[in-house]
């Protein structure tokens, strides 16, 4: 939405017009999940063609190219011939699996010895730790981080059926749809219990969406646990108990709360679900395989873009340091188009169905800022909306992608560092460790 046009005044060259300057111009094009500029022919010239034979199998310039690809299993990689380095990458060939849950991950480089490196492993500090000790096979990373734990509150109602779609963005949702409601769970949740029992040492319980770098991290904002509080919120809004759950007009407050399959993850659901329980909500905990939670197909009504639910649990957080794209997220854009709907394949980043005038006006003044200390300023300002209006409940700012890697990779070459960059950025350079091979 920031381009003007690409032009390709020749073969191998290709110029971007930007419709403003912006202290953000990097952003379409860097990033953990963005950044590819596309062959027109690989779509048969046509920009309507979504092409998801290409997009399983793409061209790109990288170290490795795909052999073989089996959706929500393992994509197998073997080295790219005509990589601009002519003696690298230093293995001929790679195999990711997706799937399945991160202590088995975590067992399969650290104790079996059957994968030589495993990403993102949410597991609890004391686990980890004895799988490691156990195995012997290779070593557990952390970093310091700017990924959020957090609940992503549906502001529409997932239950209403609308031309074909629930969670429609024009049907607020019964429940999530009044403030006091949605402040009242905010105050209900032991964040500190989350963060010190299954996350650890750095990654301390959070009030915001934008944290971990002093310069975009908000001071205006708080979080408490406080469940007389949230109590007094849900009688003020008309919730009043029947027997242990809260009743209005007939309507019992009750909610569905889904999360990615994960031993710390449902761990984290058991404790918010007796936290929300206790002021007298009705808590179903509904569990996804990663690999249908976080595909988007536009055919999988099982993904965190439907949303097809009322709150759900996950992590995500910006990919730069001026992260335009992580804060579209609450963007809802003219006429709602930025939200993930039927119209667009649920393939736009508003899940939470937010739609808030001052919050897009800040988005679109801060996609046009030409000043680093003003655009900095903005991106606080955008965090507090969504903090005040607990359109999001930060819970714990995590370390990024903690990993584990097999003693058979030398670990200097690995170069994996604090959020911006995906985990293979550098994997060109992956070799193998002295005497291994």
């Amino acid at each position: 939405d920031t381009i003007e046009a690409i032009e390709t005044p020749d073969d191998h060259t290709v110029v971007v017009t930007y419709k403003n300057p912006s202290v953000t111009w990097f952003e379409p094009f860097t990033g953990s999940h963005i950044g590819p500029i596309y062959p027109a022919h690989a779509f048969g010239d046509d920009p309507a063609n979504k092409n998801e034979a290409f997009l399983t199998n793409p061209i790109g310039t990288g170290p490795f190219v795909v052999e073989t690809f089996s959706v929500n299993d393992q994509i197998t990689y073997v080295a790219n011939e005509q990589y601009r380095e002519p003696t690298k990458p230093y293995f001929s060939r790679v195999l990711l699996k997706g799937g399945g849950d991160p202590a088995s991950a975590a067992r399969a480089v650290l104790q079996t010895g059957e994968y030589d490196f495993a990403w993102n492993l949410q597991v609890e500090p004391e686990i980890i730790a004895q799988i490691e000790a156990d195995g012997g096979k290779g070593t557990f990373h952390t970093f310091p981080g700017v990924l959020i734990e957090g609940l992503s509150l549906n502001l529409s109602d997932p239950k209403a059926e609308v031309d074909g779609q629930r969670s429609q963005k024009d049907t607020p949702h019964p429940i999530l749809g009044d403030l006091k409601v949605r402040q009242a769970l905010n105050l209900a949740i032991q964040r500190d219990v989350i963060a010190e029992r299954f996350y650890g040492e750095g990654q301390p319980a959070t009030a915001n969406i934008l944290s971990g770098l002093a310069s975009f991290s908000s001071s205006n904002t708080s979080w408490a646990y406080d469940p007389d509080q949230a109590a007094a919120l849900l009688d003020e809004a008309g919730w009043t108990l029947d027997g242990a759950v809260r009743k209005k007009d007939g309507t019992e407050l009750a909610l569905t709360l889904a999360a990615p399959v994960s031993s710390v993850r449902q761990k984290e659901q058991a404790v918010i679900k007796e936290n929300w329980e206790a002021i007298g909500a009705r808590v179903e905990l509904l569990q996804v395989d990663s690999s249908v939670y976080f595909d988007g197909s536009p055919g999988n009504d099982q993904n965190s873009s439907h949303k097809y639910w009322d709150v759900d649990l996950a992590a995500n957080g910006p990919t730069s340091p001026i992260p335009t794209s992580y804060l579209n997220a609450w963007y809802a854009g003219p006429n709602g188009e930025n939200i993930a709907q039927r119209e667009n394949d649920w393939q736009r980043d508003n899940t939470s169905r937010w739609q808030n005038a001052e919050y897009d006006a800040l988005f679109e003044q801060l996609l046009q800022e030409t000043d680093t200390e003003r655009a900095l300023e903005t991106l606080i300002a955008l965090n507090d909306l969504v903090i005040e209006n607990v359109v999001h409940i930060p819970l714990v700012q995590r370390t990024d992608a903690p990993y584990a890697l097999s003693n058979r990779i030398r670990p200097e070459n690995v170069a994996i560092g604090p959020r911006f960059a995906l985990s293979f950025w550098n994997i060109a350079n992956w070799n193998a460790a002295e005497g291994q091979s």
